[in-house]
């Protein structure tokens, strides 16, 4: 059990030394003689809370690695405030920040061996049964046959393993791990992004993970903030950022398989908003109000909401009847992936295909003309200069 007292909030356990973490407006600038400002991180504003797990999502060089490194006092503040329980850190040296840190690039010591990588930190600190502490977390982490290691030994694999380790046996208030599972293989990465979830529930760190792998973000945090170019794009939960994106980035980048995205036209007809896409007649109906008749648009659609009918099934022409939501198109090519298949069916006028996730039994081949649909509540329109969410 956690080396910390434990109480109860909202059914789970949690550790009474979680601390939450608050940054404000954090700002980080680089600068160099000769060249112009960069601004990594643009005005961020967090709120966790104690014995949280967040995870920062987004493409390379979005800022999210830069936010770890300024909490964890390896990059200094430019502006803004990071607050960590209610001591304000940002400008305390990362020494006494009271922060555990798993780095992307192990920095492990490389004449020690793996039981010394661990122990190193605890004894510097004179922690009490040290030796207890790293068997536990080892065989946690299924690491006891490396013990005796050195680095220099280990694939990447397990350097990624004994870097976690290190961080998880200090047992911090405040948890920072930076692309914690990327150099781990497929089996290893869902074994340990399991038993990650476990011991962070455990043991209550406040947490956060860097990661540009949605599923490892999607499964691994209670909340997750996407960000782009230093800002965050949207902070929720993971089903409030899949089914409810605030804007065409944050759409596209969180989802597998991808949002199909096709320009379309808004028109008002019968007293509700439906959106036009291709030539091929037909439409998809939306809960969208506040849309001018004859806006251009971009439309999202995710594959897991759309649905794909045989066009007979509604009219032997293949358009859609005035009263029937759908728009018409051509089964481009059709993926069985036992599970579930894959339809792309492209519309006339359009390049572009629409990807339908079928059913195991469901079927289908080039050629076959279909009728492609979606509930109104999940086809999401975007404004097409900005990509801001229409409601």
């Amino acid at each position: 059990m956690s080396i910390l007292s434990e109480r109860r909030r909202g059914g789970e356990q949690v550790t009474q030394g979680a601390q939450s973490l608050t940054l404000s407006d954090l700002v980080k600038t680089y600068s160099a003689r000769g060249r112009e400002e960069f601004r990594a991180v643009k005005g961020l504003n967090l709120a966790i809370e104690p014995g949280e797990l967040i995870a920062l999502l987004g493409p390379s060089g979005c800022g999210k690695t830069t936010t770890l490194r300024m909490i964890a006092g390896l990059e200094t503040v430019t502006s803004g405030s990071i607050r960590i329980g209610d001591t304000e850190v940002s400008q305390m040296p990362a020494a006494q920040r009271r922060v555990g840190v798993g780095f992307e690039s192990y920095a492990l010591y490389p004449p020690m061996s793996v039981r010394e990588n661990l122990l190193y930190g605890l004894k510097a600190r004179k922690v009490p049964d040290a030796a207890a502490k790293v068997d536990a977390i080892a065989e946690r982490l299924e690491m006891t046959d490396m013990m005796d290691l050195r680095p220099a030994g280990l694939s990447s694999g397990q350097k990624q393993r004994v870097a976690l380790a290190r961080a998880l046996v200090r047992n911090p208030p405040v948890l920072l791990l930076d692309e914690p599972l990327s150099h781990l293989d497929a089996s290893a990465r869902q074994r340990v992004r399991r038993e990650l979830k476990v011991l962070q529930r455990e043991f209550g760190y406040t947490t956060i993970v860097v990661t540009h792998d949605q599923v490892e973000a999607l499964s691994l945090a209670d909340r997750l903030a996407v960000m782009d170019g230093g800002v965050v794009q949207q902070f929720g939960t993971p089903d409030e950022v899949f089914d409810d994106p605030s804007n065409l980035f944050v759409a596209q980048f969180v989802g597998e398989p991808a949002i199909t995205v096709l320009p379309g036209v808004a028109r008002h007809r019968d007293g509700r908003v439906v959106v036009e896409i291709g030539s091929g007649g037909g439409a998809l109906a939306t809960t969208v109000e506040s849309v001018a008749d004859g806006t251009a648009v971009t439309v999202g659609i995710r594959p897991q909401d759309a649905t794909v009918r045989a066009a007979d099934e509604t009219q032997g022409t293949g358009v859609p009847a005035a009263a029937t939501s759908g728009v018409s198109a051509t089964v481009a090519y059709f993926e069985h992936l036992l599970e579930f298949g894959l339809a792309t069916a492209t519309v006339p006028g359009r390049e572009e295909g629409i990807v339908v996730a079928t059913p195991p039994e469901q079927t289908w081949s080039a050629e076959d003309r279909v009728v492609v649909d979606a509930p109104a509540e999940r086809v999401y329109l975007f404004d097409a200069s900005s990509g801001e969410r229409l409601r």
